[in-house]
């Protein structure tokens, strides 16, 4: 595993970059990603992180071995997100904070082909345990389809189950829902995991944060038992309610 050590590191050193520059900015401005930093440091440094992710996954086998006792006409099948569901990226996102660089596809095919993505805490051992009870896995990610083989390579590397044919990578539409309707027609599908809500259900396609969290409210009883969250501070769909400004008192006026 890549060394904690190294993003404390890379912590400093952007803080440190954030400080030395106050006298060539306002102090009300922020870099574009500073909000990220303390999020970066809790996802890779804290115990709480990794409680939360054996917490989805032992949850999730004590929800397999129940539906395991009933009987299904067709094979059971898990579905699974890739990116902070399986795979942690969040060395690579580091990088880019540490060098002051935003998310783009090409930073990003680079970090793939290096294929030293870790595990998340309690996925091997889970996905390990679904293949033992001859339940299919399946992964849908929006990954480009261009990167199947280096990712299979990855996952391989870290002795976490996976087969090409079973990988449903971006087509051309960034919604999970075609592929998952695929899916649902060959196999009875016992659960989904994920990061993002749109992992789930189309239901969280395309929404506001304020409709997002409605439809949170209103599939309730699914978390836990259908539906299994690993938890991703560093990005996704919740993003799009910050500002575009990047002022630190705009940030602020999104939670006070």
């Amino acid at each position: 595993m890549k060394s904690i050590n190294a993003f404390i590191l890379s912590t400093i050193l952007v803080l440190s970059a954030s400080c030395s520059s106050l006298d060539s900015v306002k102090r009300n401005e922020a870099p574009a990603r500073e909000y990220q930093v303390g999020a970066y440091l809790w996802f890779q440094t804290s115990g709480e992180y990794r409680a939360l992710c054996y917490q989805a996954y032992n949850l999730a086998r004590l929800r397999l071995d129940r539906d395991l006792e009933n009987k299904h006409n067709r094979k059971r099948a898990l579905i699974f997100d890739i990116d902070e569901t399986v795979l942690d990226n969040s060395f690579s996102g580091a990088q880019e904070i540490q060098n002051q660089i935003g998310w783009d596809q090409e930073n990003f095919n680079l970090w793939v082909k290096q294929k030293a993505a870790e595990a998340i805490p309690g996925a091997k051992e889970f996905i390990e345990y679904a293949v033992s009870r001859r339940v299919e896995v399946i992964y849908i990610s929006n990954r480009l389809a261009i990167q199947k083989d280096d990712t299979l390579e990855n996952l391989k590397r870290l002795g976490i189950p996976a087969k090409k044919e079973n990988l449903y990578f971006l087509n051309n539409d960034w919604s999970k829902e075609e592929r998952r309707l695929e899916i649902l027609k060959k196999y009875d599908v016992v659960m989904f995991f994920g990061d993002n809500l749109g992992d789930f259900h189309k239901d969280w396609d395309n929404k506001t944060s304020d409709e997002r969290r409605a439809l949170v409210d209103s599939h309730h009883l699914d978390f836990g038992e259908k539906f299994i969250v690993l938890p991703n501070p560093l990005y996704g769909d919740w993003e799009k309610a910050l500002p575009k400004s990047k002022k630190r008192a705009d940030l602020l006026k999104t939670v006070l």
